[in-house]
């Protein structure tokens, strides 16, 4: 991949890499929604909250992993800018062995925090016999989680994203039946909703794995021996450490918004926010596929030294993804009630999900631009700045408003809590992006 091919066509490397992407990561979210939908029709509400008072734990995970993968894949981008393949693939590899353990740690950590956690959000009855059935499968499914996730992009990397996207197809497939087969047919609960899942994460995994064990037979990325470099991992996790704030904030505040929703509304506010989240993580994936589809051009361009032609990349992706923002604004707000029937929901669940995209809306016209702008520094190895478009977005000032609004709107609060944290976000990011094209270009 050479920087002036790229130069001669902008969108059309944009969408080579990014659409491939987009469909992968799509098709992941189509993975966690139709878990919420089996889970929602054949065990019911309560199991969809009990589910979704565990996801801090899978937002430690791909904290983990984004941070890990982010950060190895962006030094391999540049390796691979400076055609120095053998590096490249020296760090390829110690950056999948110290996702491995690192992983294996967690899992540990995590096993024994399972009461603690329960006995502060105050979850008994079915919803903490929920949690723990589905949770004690998914601390095997995680880790296998997270190294998908860093292998992809290293595919990525390699100018392959639709191996990536192939992938993605048949795993979706997979689960989609694995689902049917254990919660429609065998009735095994949340617990089938887990092990379907494992069962997945171990098909994804082993096909990318045999991707790298083959291109042993051509030029590219591939395992390599190697020795641990301390500098190497010193940068792998600071160029990661944006993506790392940015989905353990997600972790903090889903716990946050979990404590609050069960303080003021109870288990039905739960239940309603989980369904409104299915459309937030599913334009987040959108979202993160151009990111990872970007990233590897940008970092190329970087390590070649041509940051217009980054800029100018970044520029067309954020074109793209405020048009499909506002798609999804549209839609939602139109069909919400519509939505929420879809995973079962009733009643007054259905109502508050419907008055929440009235208000949530306008979060997909800018979430885009600020996920794109850490990405993007992030890629240029600028830590520091994509960090701060994280924590604010993520920690600062979602959490403040997390604990504020509630307690003057109720669940009106809630469903404004994110909207407020990307516009005000949104306004930073075009404050570095500026200050950085000016020095810069």
């Amino acid at each position: 991949m050479d920087t002036e091919e790229i130069k001669k066509n902008k969108v059309g490397f944009i969408l080579q890499f990014a659409l491939p992407s987009s469909v992968a990561m799509i098709l992941t979210c189509v993975l966690t929604v139709t878990d919420g939908f089996f889970t929602g029709n054949f065990v019911g509400e309560e199991a969809l909250a009990a589910v979704n008072l565990g996801l801090p734990i899978l937002y430690v995970y791909l904290a983990t992993g984004l941070c890990i993968g982010v950060g190895g894949s962006v030094i391999c981008g540049r390796l691979v800018g400076e055609k120095n393949l053998y590096k490249a693939n020296r760090v390829f590899t110690q950056t999948m062995v110290l996702a491995l353990a690192v992983c294996a740690v967690l899992s540990v950590i995590v096993y024994f925090l399972f009461e603690p956690v329960l006995h502060i959000l105050k979850a008994e009855g079915n919803l903490a016999v929920y949690f723990r059935q589905y949770y004690f499968v998914m601390l095997f499914d995680f880790p296998l989680l997270v190294l998908s996730t860093v292998l992809s992009m290293f595919i990525r990397a390699d100018g392959k994203p639709q191996v990536c996207m192939m992938v993605s197809i048949l795993t979706c497939v997979l689960n989609i039946l694995l689902d049917y087969i254990f919660m429609a047919k065998l009735d095994m609960g949340v617990q089938g909703s887990a092990i379907a899942s494992l069962l997945v994460c171990i098909v994804s995994a082993l096909l990318q794995v045999l991707y790298f064990v083959k291109s042993t037979e051509r030029d590219g990325i591939k395992f390599a021996f190697f020795k641990f470099d301390k500098d190497v991992n010193k940068e792998t996790l600071l160029n990661g450490s944006s993506e790392f704030i940015g989905e353990a904030a997600s972790a903090v505040s889903m716990f946050a918004f979990n404590f609050v929703l069960m303080k003021y509304i109870g288990s039905e506010g739960v239940a309603a926010f989980t369904i409104l989240g299915f459309s937030v993580y599913a334009f987040s994936m959108i979202v993160l596929g151009f990111c990872q589809g970007l990233m590897p051009l940008v970092s190329i361009c970087a390590g070649a030294k041509e940051f217009k032609t980054a800029v100018q990349l970044r520029q067309i992706t954020d074109g793209i993804l405020f048009a499909l923002g506002l798609v999804f604004a549209l839609v939602l707000f139109l069909f919400g009630l519509q939505y929420a029937k879809v995973f079962g929901a009733g009643g007054q669940v259905a109502l508050m999900v419907a008055g929440g995209f009235k208000i949530f809306a306008v979060t997909f016209m800018v979430m885009g631009f600020n996920v794109i702008a850490s990405m993007f520094f992030t890629s240029l190895g600028k830590a520091k700045e994509s960090a701060l478009v994280s924590a604010l977005r993520g920690i600062v000032l979602l959490l403040a408003f997390t604990f504020v609004f509630p307690y003057f709107w109720g669940m009106n609060g809630i469903w404004l809590v994110t909207p407020a944290t990307e516009v005000l976000t949104f306004a930073v990011s075009i404050a570095l992006i500026r200050k950085f094209s000016r020095s810069a270009l």
